[in-house]
């Protein structure tokens, strides 16, 4: 019988890999916006930027948490 483990930081690297490939697929071009933005938080420069942060923080805890659930299981080996 398979021995089922709990490993919570490759479930969070895997949910974090899900968000870094919908980023991707959701990829916003601020070029594409069909009406003048204003400079506040709406506009769409700033969201682009908003969403580009996210990747990259999206994709650090998805390495992250694989690096460490590695680690974790070469260290009980």
């Amino acid at each position: 019988m398979f021995n089922i483990k709990n490993n919570s930081m490759a479930m969070v690297a895997t949910i974090a890999v899900v968000g870094v490939v919908a980023s991707v697929i959701g990829l916003f071009d601020p070029s594409t916006c069909v009406q003048a933005q204003s400079d506040d938080w709406t506009s769409c420069a700033n969201i682009a930027r908003d969403r580009q942060i996210g990747f990259w923080i999206l994709l650090g805890v998805s390495v992250l948490g694989f690096a460490v659930s590695i680690t974790r299981k070469g260290k009980k080996n």
